[in-house]
């Protein structure tokens, strides 16, 4: 417990002191070609919320009665895991923070699970699991469309924008499905 408060602890100061600079309207880093504040944070925010979609969707694996849920998991932990790669790369190379989805901070985001939801996911099986996943990733994988689409309206990288239509194609596409298995 004593190793995990200071990591909590670096992990929301992190995430306050971007959240202060994003809000503040500080310029993005210096290596930012092509790119704006909006690029950036976009990255900053869809990397932690990623990372939670991949933890949830792990959850199934285990916890899933429904071969349908355990695919949908498994192909949002394929297609989100390649894409925090992408957006981890281009904070690095911006010279931007990348914030961690560890600790309590994450949870504080907008768009994201909450730590009593993630508990009680944790504390399911079988088709209970599988009848709070699925409205639960549903909701977060609209949070995720509605970030998309905002850096859609106000980024510059094309290669931001690229992933944002991709992701607001997919994830719509996967909500659809997901509404048509809650019916």
């Amino acid at each position: 417990m004593r190793r995990r408060l200071p990591m909590a602890l670096s992990a929301l100061v992190v995430w306050v002191l971007a959240a202060c600079s994003t809000a503040t309207g500080a310029a993005p880093a210096a290596n930012t070609p092509g790119a704006n504040q909006a690029d950036v944070t976009f990255s900053q925010q869809m990397v932690p919320h990623h990372q939670q979609s991949i933890q949830v969707a792990n959850l199934a694996s285990e916890r899933s009665a429904s071969d349908y849920v355990k695919a949908t998991a498994a192909k949002i932990v394929e297609a989100e895991s390649a894409e925090v790669r992408t957006m981890t790369g281009w904070l690095q190379a911006w010279n931007a923070a990348v914030l961690p989805a560890a600790g309590h901070a994450g949870h504080a985001m907008p768009g994201m699970i909450t730590e009593g939801q993630v508990a009680s996911l944790q504390n399911l099986t079988g088709a209970e699991f599988d009848k709070t996943w699925l409205p639960l990733m549903a909701e977060h994988l609209r949070n995720g469309v509605a970030m998309a689409k905002t850096v859609l309206s106000s980024g510059e990288h094309a290669e931001t924008k690229a992933l944002a239509q991709e992701i607001v194609e997919n994830q719509t596409a996967a909500i659809d499905e997901i509404t048509a298995q809650l019916s």
